[in-house]
């Protein structure tokens, strides 16, 4: 693990001494208001971003939470990916079919992501990486809790005439998670991608709670290329028997920043 690490980032990129906090202890990110935001960089398309229409969303119970999957990976790997990953934004672990833990964090210094290493069919130590986030690229949103549009498949609204742009998502399930949120946010997530046209990789995660009259779902989701990153923290509720077009947000925090090369 040191040594992975070590190698990726011998040299200026310094890390503070050790911490070996859950990344949720970490201070809270910084609010940008809409209107507010930075004028769109030359590199991003001028064409409407594709809306999907949302999937399902199948639960185990028997998979601990992240904070229990966290814990399952060794202490000097949390403290190093922490440290590495600077102040934490969105993050989850969770365990392959074999009970390997594994995370995500991305923080405002860089993505990281943490793989158990096999040998002889076992996963016998883990490694981690991280691509740095350029300095001042980090942009962090709030938006209002609006229900995403039923129907799905059309686009952002956009100017008329501009035409959709259709990112290739791997996995392809991750457009029935992108389907879940609100049209901006859709649209926030996914716009940084579209001048590259290059494949982007999805990875998520989500708890579901069950209650009586409700389910409530918190859902973690991150798009990444060598290039951007986008994440999303959100919170929502569903009445019983009600269609995913009437969830109410609670709580929608994106994140968008773009990425060093190696």
């Amino acid at each position: 693990m040191d040594k992975a690490w070590e190698q990726e980032f011998a040299g200026r990129d310094r890390m503070p001494a050790r911490r070996d906090r859950m990344p949720a202890d970490q201070p809270p990110a910084d609010r940008v208001r809409a209107d507010r935001l930075p004028a769109a960089r030359s590199e991003h398309s001028g064409g409407v971003t594709q809306i999907h229409e949302p999937g399902a969303l199948p639960v185990d119970p028997g998979v601990p939470a992240r904070e229990g999957c966290w814990e399952l990976l060794p202490s000097d790997v949390r403290a190093k990916t922490l440290e590495k990953a600077g102040r934490s934004l969105v993050w989850w672990a969770r365990l392959y079919d074999d009970g390997a833990p594994f995370a995500v964090v991305f923080g405002d210094r860089g993505l990281c992501r943490v793989q158990p290493v096999y040998r002889n069919g076992r996963a016998e130590e883990h490694r981690g990486e991280r691509v740095r986030v350029e300095p001042g690229s980090l942009l962090s949103r709030s938006f209002d809790a609006l229900p995403a549009q039923a129907g799905g498949g059309s686009a952002a609204p956009g100017r008329p005439g501009a035409p959709v742009e259709r990112l290739v998502l791997d996995p392809p399930e991750a457009q029935g998670v992108l389907g879940h949120f609100p049209l901006d946010v859709q649209d926030f997530l996914q716009r940084p991608f579209l001048a590259g046209r290059r494949t982007v990789t999805a990875e998520w995660y989500y708890e579901e709670t069950v209650e009586p009259t409700h389910t409530g779902l918190f859902v973690l989701l991150c798009l990444s290329t060598d290039r951007h990153v986008t994440a999303i923290e959100a919170r929502r509720t569903l009445d019983r028997g009600a269609t995913p077009d009437r969830a109410r947000w609670h709580s929608l925090t994106c994140h968008q920043a773009r990425l060093t090369p190696r």
